[in-house]
């Protein structure tokens, strides 16, 4: 366990905001996710923590938790948070990371705020002057889209990088194909609320395509 202080916290877009802590020496892969703690929200073991991926990569040198701030008990305390508060971090976890040892082409798929592993893994990338070889395509119920400027601010300069922007749109496997026919042949990245992974993923493996999943828990076609 590990206990990482907050530096600052801004607005995304909509009700996203996100987090910056300190890496109090943590070293992560670009993609993956930790377990965060905050003890003051009553309740059970349950309600005190939360699962987010790190949208900022290891590069920044910094813990970046962007994250949509609803009603619940635990997003309320983490967003009364003022610079020098803390949060405790346990588990770092996960594979949904880009595979390293290959520069051939991906498509990236993500929903709503399941877009932070990419944030995370395209900068990487980027600061290591590799190539971006991948399709975006980003389902999101409203035109306030996260990191949009980021995303098309390395488009500019990886020609090979292709954004798709896909609102107000059910996530199907047919959108998805449509949208990036690639996904046929190319290794898939699905990431965004877990009801929608598990049918589209399902859906997708059905259909031969090579995927990759990430999960996020507690939110649905509604809130993602």
């Amino acid at each position: 366990m590990a206990t990482l202080r907050l530096l600052s916290a801004h607005d995304e877009v909509g009700n996203i905001r996100t987090f910056v802590f300190e890496t109090g020496g943590l070293t992560w892969l670009a993609g993956q996710y930790q377990t965060y703690i905050l003890e003051q929200v009553e309740g059970d073991e349950k309600a005190k923590k939360r699962f987010f991926t790190i949208a900022a990569a290891p590069s920044e040198n910094e813990i970046h938790i962007s994250t949509r701030v609803s009603d619940s008990a635990f997003k309320q305390a983490l967003n009364s948070l003022k610079p020098g508060d803390t949060i405790e971090t346990r588990n770092l976890e996960g594979d949904f990371t880009w595979e390293d040892s290959s520069d051939t082409p991906v498509v990236l798929v993500a929903g709503g705020i399941g877009v932070t592993p990419y944030r995370s893994m395209l900068l990487e990338r980027h600061a290591a002057g590799k190539p971006l070889s991948c399709t975006l395509v980003h389902f999101n119920r409203e035109e306030a889209i996260p990191f949009r400027t980021e995303f098309e601010q390395l488009a500019a300069t990886h020609p090979e990088l292709k954004l798709v922007y896909i609102v107000g749109q059910p996530i199907t496997a047919d959108a998805i194909l449509a949208a990036a026919p690639d996904a046929a042949t190319q290794l898939t990245y699905l990431s965004g609320p877990e009801p929608m992974v598990d049918a589209v993923g399902a859906d997708l493996t059905k259909r031969g395509v090579n995927l990759k999943q990430d999960w996020f828990p507690g939110y649905d076609e509604q809130t993602y």
